[in-house]
């Protein structure tokens, strides 16, 4: 050891003015070689990855200010379609349609699973899975094995934890709001003065499963027989409502301009409206507001799935889900970051215990279950 440490003394200290530049060449070549191949690895990377993705997102979970920040950060150019149901981002894949990412709410996944339109996440490539919360990306729904779910690869990551329940214009409604369910949606004192989310979602007739008391999962192993109990009430509904409302944003419309009083809406546009004047409430019904959870997921027929696992994972980051509270409402699955969000109220976004045990959510239902109470929607609308 001695000896060799000598040596090099002397070739850098002590030898002639040639070696010393020998010895100088010699170092330069070396780092610029790793460099090359660094660089070189660097690009090869990114021209594995095309440079258009397509994603189907729900209304606000992709704030403009995001998708720019993700094509600075990429140079991939995002080609955004917004959707507010479930059987658009479905009926899309069955078509043959392009998307490198759908978000199917966990209610809807194995209509998904069932007829092969996912595939398995790779989540060596999605390091910031880790950050979602524990409780939520371990659901038995974000797996299957080709058969069921609850065990396999993970197909599916939970991104925006939800709930519905009940905006209310407490300058304009003027009766208690202790203890209110969705019973107000039929009172006839505020007939025109309501609203409620337009077909074919599932959640009007989960609403109207609640108001009889009857169980969801009735709904999967009784269908035709459990809709017609509920028929006259969504007759009712139907004639009591202003309108049925297509988009969250539509929702938000209806309470600001003072159309309707009282509406059924998802928790982030009764947040906003809540910040936006302290006379809107959001309230979760007597009987427990519906629960849900929007998952990211890759499609089967995804032409860039590069692109798909850099767009989860940019999303999963802790700055960029503090900004979908901020700028939406809504609540990230990310632990942390609604921790580090600005410029909103942290109590809209918390429940009480008895609130969170009494809080329903969706069933899982079939294709066939779900074309038959879309059938059932679908002809009450012709109802006058």
């Amino acid at each position: 050891m001695i000896k060799y440490y000598t040596t090099i003394k002397n070739i850098l200290y002590g030898g002639t003015i040639l070696k010393k530049r020998i010895i100088v060449l010699i170092v330069f070549l070396t780092i610029m070689f790793v460099l090359f191949f660094t660089v070189s690895s660097i690009v090869g990377c990114k021209k594995t990855i095309a440079k258009q993705l397509d994603v189907y997102v729900w209304e606000g979970y992709l704030p403009e200010s995001v998708a720019v920040l993700f094509e600075q950060e990429t140079g991939v150019k995002l080609n955004i379609n917004f959707v507010s149901d479930n059987g658009v981002m479905i009926t899309v894949l069955k078509g043959g349609g392009k998307a490198d990412i759908v978000m199917p709410t966990q209610s809807n996944l194995n209509r998904y699973y069932e007829v092969g339109l996912a595939q398995p996440l790779d989540l060596k490539k999605i390091t910031n899975y880790e950050k979602v919360s524990k409780s939520l990306r371990e659901q038995p729904w974000t797996k299957w094995d080709g058969k069921q779910m609850g065990s396999g690869e993970v197909y599916a990551i939970p991104y925006v934890f939800g709930t519905s329940g009940l905006g209310i214009n407490t300058s304009m409604y003027t009766k208690s709001i202790d203890d209110i369910g969705w019973e107000v949606l039929f009172d006839s004192d505020l007939k025109g003065r309501v609203s409620s989310i337009d077909s074919p979602s599932v959640e009007s007739v989960l609403l109207l499963l609640d108001l009889y008391g009857i169980p969801r999962e009735n709904l999967a192993t009784d269908t035709q027989v459990t809709l017609e109990k509920i028929r006259d009430k969504a007759v009712a509904l139907k004639r009591n409502v202003l309108k049925f409302y297509k988009t969250g944003a539509e929702a938000i419309d209806l309470m600001k301009n003072e159309e309707v009083w009282v509406i059924e809406i998802w928790d982030g546009g009764g947040r906003m409206l809540s910040q936006l004047d302290p006379k809107f409430k959001y309230i979760l019904p007597k009987t427990g507001g519906l629960g849900w959870t929007d998952t990211f997921m890759i499609p089967k027929a995804a032409t860039n799935p590069a692109g798909a696992n850099l767009f989860i994972n940019f999303m999963l980051r802790q700055d960029i889900a503090a900004m979908l509270p901020e700028q939406s409402g809504f609540n990230t699955t990310v632990e942390g970051a609604l921790d580090i969000a600005k410029g909103i109220d942290k109590d809209l976004y918390s429940f009480t215990e008895e609130q969170m045990a009494k809080l329903k959510w969706a069933p899982t239902l079939s294709e066939e279950v779900t074309s038959n109470y879309i059938t059932f929607l679908e002809e009450l609308s012709t109802v006058q």
